[in-house]
């Protein structure tokens, strides 16, 4: 009896035209919208208000719930769009209804020689676009990313027996994640790649077939091609990708050329995921460099301060799973300290946020105010100290200290993608997050609300360039002046005076 894995596919009619008559396309689910990507990565943990009426033992495991909770940051929708983009690109390479594709997968574990090229235009086209790199602090949230971003494709191995009435038998793999081994050599690599493989496929063969004694590094690589053409790889995964710098694997180079060669030779896409002290394996030459930006570099930055919009929307939705008996809300206050002792990272905040609670519930304070929040940081966060104040200090000196701390030198690399919310989008997670037991207090919502507001009169402020104050007070009526260039607006003086209306004092 065959054990039949994946789910049979189900064809849809793709909208765009290099997108159609491709089976492996049209079994895709269909693009989404922000909204819908934003319900498919959401993560919303259990939250009754009556379970703080339980013992402490007992809440204690309901903390452990903290660390499943993903709430989309702005930039996962670009990352989002970047990976279903990547995806469909890679499989307009490699329709299985041309011959070229099956001559590529029949060759898959011999290097085919470079005159071996794909003549569709409509395939030189999107040739052009095959890797994504993210980079960001340890902690501030690439892998939850990415797996939220996966999370749009549920059904990772799909199944194909027949497609317009002709036969197909074919397994698909939309997508492959594998975390970069620990000595970074290639070797390793492949054997990881088989390891998930049998995950994927739920079967328990590949990891024994590419441990087999005696193998040598090209017959693992051309294993590992092979097997990426059978199942038409949609996407490929790497994570840990800054391991990959190591003295003893003589550099990165040979595991980013094997990677190279995925792409070149079978059209499997490439997305890295790594610290900051993964771009400067691609900052020694123009190749790696360009190669590593085709979809532009993606940095998770944190947020620069406790006013970041991002920063605090997170906060918010975090802050309502308090365990404790006594729940207070969130003020201006409570938001700037937690800034102060996580500098914005995410993973760090909540843990620092569970090890809270754990605290006020052994010490039966039963609330987690700010002084709660000082003493777990200073008595339990002892080993993150140092690079939290270098985070705090935020200078050059202060973070080249730490190789996964210093942001990466845009000159180097290229742009880095914008920061992207939409409100409508960021309405439908509160949506979706809502509950009454869980809803925010009037008095957290007013102090977020005046976070905000002194939020965009800084903004005002700091709007008004030297040169456009020089220039208008040359004018008779400097206000007028500013006002009429589209500097400021008609508010201007309301908003960051009060109420007065006499500008001529």
């Amino acid at each position: 009896m065959t054990l039949l894995v994946g789910v049979p596919a189900s064809y849809r009619t793709p909208s765009i035209q290099e997108y159609c008559d491709n089976p492996l396309i049209e079994s895709l689910p269909d693009i989404c919208t922000e909204s819908q990507a934003a319900s498919a990565m959401l993560i919303r943990p259990q939250f009754d208000p009556r379970e703080r009426l339980f013992p402490a033992e007992h809440r204690w495991h309901l903390l452990a719930r903290l660390k499943h909770i993903v709430v989309p940051r702005p930039k996962y929708y670009f990352i989002e769009r970047t990976i279903s983009r990547l995806i469909r690109a890679g499989y307009v390479l490699r329709n299985p209804l041309e011959a070229e594709t099956w001559r590529r997968v029949y060759g898959a574990r011999m290097r085919p020689p470079e005159s071996s090229t794909v003549t569709n235009d409509s395939a030189r086209f999107f040739h052009a676009e095959s890797k994504c790199t993210i980079v960001g602090l340890s902690g501030i949230g690439k892998t939850t990313a990415v797996d939220a971003v996966l999370r749009v494709y549920p059904d990772q191995v799909i199944r194909h027996e027949t497609y317009r009435d002709h036969r197909l038998p074919l397994t698909q793999i939309v997508w492959l994640k594998v975390t970069c081994p620990e000595n970074g050599s290639i070797s390793s690599f492949c054997r990881e790649f088989a390891r998930q493989l049998d995950r994927t496929l739920g079967v328990d063969k590949y990891e024994r077939m590419y441990t087999r004694s005696k193998l040598t590094r090209d017959e693992l690589e051309g294993m590992m091609r092979q097997h990426s053409a059978t199942y038409f790889l949609g996407l490929l995964v790497i994570d840990e990708i800054q391991r990959l710098d190591l003295a003893k694997t003589h550099g990165a180079a040979p595991l980013l050329d094997f990677f190279q060669d995925l792409r070149d030779l079978l059209k499997v896409p490439i997305l890295l995921i790594g610290t900051y002290k993964a771009v400067k394996l691609f900052t020694g030459g123009l190749k790696d460099a360009r190669r590593a930006s085709e979809s532009g570099l993606i940095d998770l930055e944190r947020p620069s301060s406790h006013r970041d919009d991002e920063w605090a929307r997170f906060v918010r939705r975090l802050w309502a799973y308090q365990w404790v008996q006594h729940p207070i809300p969130l003020t201006d206050e409570l938001l700037h300290g937690l800034f102060d002792l996580t500098q914005g990272v995410t993973d760090v905040l909540v843990i620092l946020f569970k090890l809270a609670q754990q605290r006020a519930m052994e010490a039966g304070t039963e609330v987690i105010d700010l002084a709660c929040m000082r003493s777990t940081y200073d008595e339990q966060l002892t080993l993150l100290h140092p690079a939290i104040n270098a985070l705090r200090e935020n200078t050059y000196a202060s973070l080249s200290k730490f190789e996964d701390l210093l942001p990466p030198n845009r000159e180097l690399i290229g742009q880095t993608v914008p920061a992207h919310a939409d409100i409508n989008v960021e309405a439908k997670i509160d949506q979706l997050l809502a509950h009454d037991s869980a809803a925010m207090p009037n008095q957290q919502e007013m102090a977020v609300n005046h976070a905000s507001r002194a939020r965009k009169d800084v903004s005002k402020r700091e709007a008004l360039a030297p040169s456009d104050l020089r220039s208008a007070a040359t004018t008779p009526d400097a206000y007028q002046s500013l006002r009429e260039s589209g500097v400021i607006g008609d508010d201007f003086l309301s908003s960051t005076h009060g109420s007065g209306t006499d500008h001529t004092q």
